[in-house]
């Protein structure tokens, strides 16, 4: 009887055995399988010119002396290209960036329309909240026309993601009015700050919708304000990296 028992209990768990690896299997092949992510893009080059400026605050001209907020501007062109060795077949649906983060305080981040890209001149509209949204046009900028007053972004990556970044140095900097001024990168100089003083980073999260896949790519950027034995104290600079970002 007791042998019996035994034998049965025995089976019994043979069974429960080959039921448990049958559940198994069925649950493993009905799993969907992971899908990596194609890296469809890559940042081939960032260009940066970098100046300052100033605005007055003197409403009366006959006032002996000016009043001036300045700020140290730098422009940025970050150009995006697909990689020569995939498929370009998954056009572009949508592109945005968001989550943007600065170093230093009194810091804000713009859209730039690139027409503009190394002038002074700032545009108060057009500043970044939380996220700057591109329209994607479906056609090629062959002529280059567009005025991108609003944020565009051409499918075939022939134009430049352009952002502006101000940092306020000053907001009442008193000098006589016949004080003379140059309106560039000794504006710094003239307020007693050097290039250690504007240590920038900025990051921010690039989205690329394609039409298979979605890219996320944190950016992060360390503004350059000198190469070799030019800086932006002797007025401004323009300064290209090549960048080989696939995302």
């Amino acid at each position: 009887m007791k042998k019996t028992i035994l034998i049965f209990f025995i089976f019994f768990i043979i069974v429960i055995l080959i039921f448990s690896c049958f559940l198994f299997r069925r649950k493993v092949k009905t799993e969907p399988d992971k899908i990596d992510v194609k890296k469809e893009f890559c940042i081939e080059r960032i260009i940066y010119y970098s100046s300052a400026n100033a605005i007055s605050n003197t409403t009366n001209y006959q006032n002996p002396e000016w009043n001036l907020k300045i700020y140290q501007y730098t422009d940025i062109a970050i150009y995006i290209n697909r990689p020569d060795n995939i498929d370009t077949a998954g056009y572009i649906t949508e592109i945005s960036l968001k989550n943007f983060k600065t170093d230093l305080e009194n810091v804000k981040v713009y859209y730039l329309n690139p027409n503009d890209f190394g002038n002074s001149i700032l545009n108060s509209d057009n500043s970044i909240e939380n996220e700057l949204q591109y329209t994607v046009v479906n056609s090629k900028n062959t002529e280059n026309i567009q005025n991108y007053n609003i944020p565009i972004f051409f499918q075939d990556c022939s134009n430049p993601i352009t952002l502006r970044i101000v940092t306020e140095l000053s907001n009442n900097y008193k000098v006589p009015n016949n004080h003379t001024l140059i309106y560039n990168g000794n504006l710094i100089k003239e307020i007693g700050l050097g290039v250690s003083d504007l240590n920038q980073r900025v990051s921010f999260d690039l989205i690329i919708n394609s039409k298979n896949f979605k890219h996320i790519e944190n950016i992060n950027l360390e503004i350059p304000y000198e190469e070799e034995e030019k800086s932006i104290l002797d007025g401004d600079i323009k300064i290209e990296k090549i960048e080989n970002i696939v995302f």
